[in-house]
């Protein structure tokens, strides 16, 4: 089953490669869609689409982070499927 997530990742998450991280695990793991800073929050703002198993495995990564950044907190949340043909990282 296809499921879509809008995540928000707080922390020390910003010039640590987080996006990049998101980026490539996202397209070797057929997930479209889209991340990008967050710069009003401070966080990094991702919109993921996929099938459920690959969703979870997505949103674990977000959890857990590069080796150089701190998650202090992730809000998840479901949202209607989109249109994506692909993951973008968004500067």
């Amino acid at each position: 089953m296809r499921r879509c997530v809008e995540i928000r990742i707080y922390g020390r998450v910003f010039n640590v490669g987080f996006r990049r991280y998101v980026h490539r695990y996202a397209i070797d793991n057929n997930i479209s869609g889209f991340v990008e800073n967050e710069l009003a929050t401070g966080a990094v703002h991702v919109v993921a689409q996929g099938e459920d198993s690959d969703i979870e495995c997505f949103i674990a990564l977000c959890k857990h982070g590069t080796p150089y950044s701190i998650v202090s907190r992730v809000e998840i949340n479901e949202t209607n499927p989109r249109d994506f043909s692909c993951f973008e990282q968004i500067r």
